[in-house]
């Protein structure tokens, strides 16, 4: 793992349903010297946001289950606004279904490239760099 490239060592909720496609993203995210928690499912994202704060969320759109990533994105873009919301997905029309506010959508699929710099940007621009006990 890479030394961290910010301030303060960043935490990121990364919700991916593909085992590969998430160990690829945590990767990545490591090799930035991100902190991942990583889960298959949005429900799984309710679970851990409501005990622990992070700098980031990164979901997909659609996982398994009665929740999806864009409930999760607004549940967490309410509960705590400091954290920095990025949505993925090959599915999702961004102009059909409004994104969280201050939320960025990365299309998939994407570039190794452009994911590292949508999520540098998000990261460096993030106010809450460390996992906290939820209020």
């Amino acid at each position: 793992m890479k030394t961290c490239e910010f301030p303060s060592c960043p935490t990121v909720l990364l919700v991916e349903d593909e085992p590969i496609i998430r160990e690829l993203i945590a990767i990545a995210l490591e090799d930035l010297g991100v902190a991942v928690t990583s889960v298959e499912t949005a429900q799984e994202g309710l679970e851990i946001t409501s005990r622990s704060a992070f700098s980031m969320l990164l979901t997909d759109v659609r996982t398994p289950g009665a929740v999806n990533g864009l409930e999760l994105a607004y549940q967490v873009g309410q509960s705590q606004p400091d954290t920095r919301i990025v949505v993925m997905s090959g599915y999702h029309d961004p102009s059909s279904h409004a994104l969280p506010s201050g939320a960025v959508f990365l299309p998939k699929p994407w570039t190794l490239d452009h994911f590292i710099g949508v999520i540098s940007d998000q990261l460096a621009r993030s106010t809450s760099l460390r996992a906290q006990p939820a209020a």
